[in-house]
Formats: structure tokens, C-alpha cells, sequence
């Protein structure tokens, strides 16, 4: 019975006036146990949501702590990986004299392991300048198609070890405003990813197509393809596919994290198609701004 009741049997004199006085106590026991609950609940809700909120503050100050370390770091290391990698392709070049076979099997390996570094040091300082929101673009008027052209043949040399065929398809779509230095940083990812995935002997197919507002670039190959559960991941730092490189090659598990982070900053999207076994295309789409 609540007190509304109550104060109806009352005035209808339902209860005697002992019983009644009783069942009045009660109510209002009831009632203050009720609101006191009430009040306990909210200062307990409200002392949670400052503890959250004094969390999530902590944890932003960190993550500006590690994105600022990782950023001193990655830059203090990049000056002596670019001079390593340097120097070990000048005597690679056999400029200052011949080198004996030993001499050229440690070179190639000085060689291969500063370019793998250098490459990890950069991902993490574009991975650094993108958390901390410094990430801007600088664009031009410039034509995607040379661009992607210029990519290709930097990237052939890679693919010719492989026995690899790269096959384009790029029409005159016009010219177009974006970051050429971040564009192309998102073309050479997907293009590299794709020789480094493909068997021996197969084709990679790059296309650039233009419809409506939109220009797409695909790069599609002939590769082990990506499981659907992996595909929503694929794009997360640090995540690696389960199938191998077929050549031995690195991979830091961030380039597709920034190629992301790149076109998305462009307002454009980049997204995958696959199916297991049939091979893997990934494409992006930039607004065609004049």
C-alpha cells in the first residue's frame, strides 16, 4: 500500500486509528528507506562518472606522453638508419673497389635490416604525427595518373624479382587536388603489399577509373586473399595477416593504419574486397576537387 492509499482508507475510516498510525510508520519508513536509497545510487553514479572522467583524462595525458616519446625516439634513430642504409649502397655499388663474396653477403645484410628499421621508424612517426592531431595535408592541383605511373615503375623493380607483371589500366581522368607526398605514400603501400603477397609469377592489376565525384584506384592481385572475419582488422596498427610474405619480406603491421588515416584525411575511404584463394583488392576513393 502506498502513502496515497493510505490517506484514503484514512479519510473512509477503513483501519482504526492504532492500526492506521501504524501502517502510517511504515509507509514513511518505507518511503524515507526508498529515497535514501535513491540518494546513495546518484552520489555513487556521480562519483563514478568523475572517476571516468578523471580516467580517460590520465589516459589522453598518456597517450600525448607515448606519441611524444615515440616521436623523440623514431626521430633521433631515422638520421643514423638513412646514413647506414646509405653507405652500405655505396659499397654495395662496388664505387670504392671490388668486394669479395663475404663482403657482399654481410653488406646485403647491413643493407636489408637499416632499410627494415628505416621503414618501422617512419611508420611510427606518421603513427606519432597522426594521434597527436598535428596531421595536415598539403595539396596541390596534380594528375593521379602520373602519379600512380611514377609509383609503378619505382615498384617493377621489386616485382621483376618475383617474376611478378604489373598491369595497368590507368585512363585520363584529369588533374585533381590532393597531398602527391601522402598519395603517393598510400599507392606504394598497397602496391608493395601486394608483391610482397603474391606467389611467384603472377600479375597485379592497377586500375584508376572516375565516377561522379569520386576517383578510385584499386590494386588488385593474384595472392592467398584475406578471410572475412580479418577484413574489418586489417586496417588496425600493428595487425598482421596470418598468410606470409612468399619472398621473406618485413612488414610492421602500420602501413595500411596510415594509408587509412591518409585517404580518410583526404574525405576519401579505403576498403577491401576478397575471398579466400581468389586473391585480395584494395582500393581507395578521393573527392575530385578542383
Amino acid at each position: 500500500m502506498n502513502f496515497n492509499e493510505l490517506i484514503t482508507e484514512f479519510f473512509n475510516k477503513a483501519y482504526g486509528e492504532r492500526l492506521l498510525r501504524s501502517r502510517l510508520l511504515s509507509v514513511l519508513l518505507e518511503y524515507w528507506a526508498t529515497e535514501k536509497d535513491y540518494e546513495l545510487k546518484n552520489q555513487l553514479l556521480n562519483n563514478l562518472t568523475k572517476k571516468h572522467a578523471d580516467s580517460t583524462r590520465k589516459l589522453v595525458e598518456l597517450n600525448q606522453q607515448k606519441n611524444r616519446f615515440l616521436g623523440i625516439a623514431a626521430h633521433d634513430l631515422r638520421n643514423p638508419l638513412t646514413s647506414i642504409r646509405g653507405l652500405s649502397e655505396i659499397l654495395l655499388s662496388e664505387a670504392d673497389g671490388p668486394l669479395s663474396k663475404e663482403q657482399r653477403e654481410y653488406l646485403g645484410v647491413i643493407h636489408s635490416a637499416s632499410s627494415g628499421m628505416l621503414t618501422l621508424v617512419n611508420n611510427l612517426l606518421d603513427i606519432s604525427v597522426i594521434e597527436s592531431g598535428k596531421f595536415d595535408l598539403d595539396t596541390s592541383i596534380g594528375s593521379l595518373k602520373s602519379l600512380i605511373e611514377e609509383r609503378i615503375r619505382i615498384h617493377k623493380v621489386l616485382a621483376k624479382k618475383k617474376n611478378i607483371l604489373l598491369v595497368e589500366a590507368l585512363p585520363d581522368i584529369g588533374e585533381q587536388r590532393f597531398d602527391s607526398s601522402k598519395i603517393a605514400q598510400v599507392v606504394d603501400n598497397l602496391l608493395s603489399n601486394a608483391i610482397k603477397f603474391s606467389p611467384r609469377g603472377r600479375h597485379i592489376y592497377i586500375d584508376l577509373s572516375h565516377a561522379g565525384d569520386q576517383a578510385r584506384v584499386s590494386v588488385r592481385d593474384e595472392g592467398p586473399g584475406i578471410p572475412l572475419e580479418h577484413q574489418e582488422t586489417i586496417f588496425g596498427e600493428f595487425h598482421r595477416l596470418k598468410a606470409r610474405p612468399t619472398g621473406g619480406e618485413k612488414s610492421t603491421g602500420l602501413g595500411l593504419a596510415i594509408a587509412k588515416r591518409i585517404v580518410e584525411a583526404h574525405g576519401g575511404t579505403l576498403q577491401v574486397e576478397s575471398q579466400v584463394g581468389t586473391g585480395a583488392t584494395l582500393s581507395f576513393t578521393l573527392p575530385i576537387e578542383y
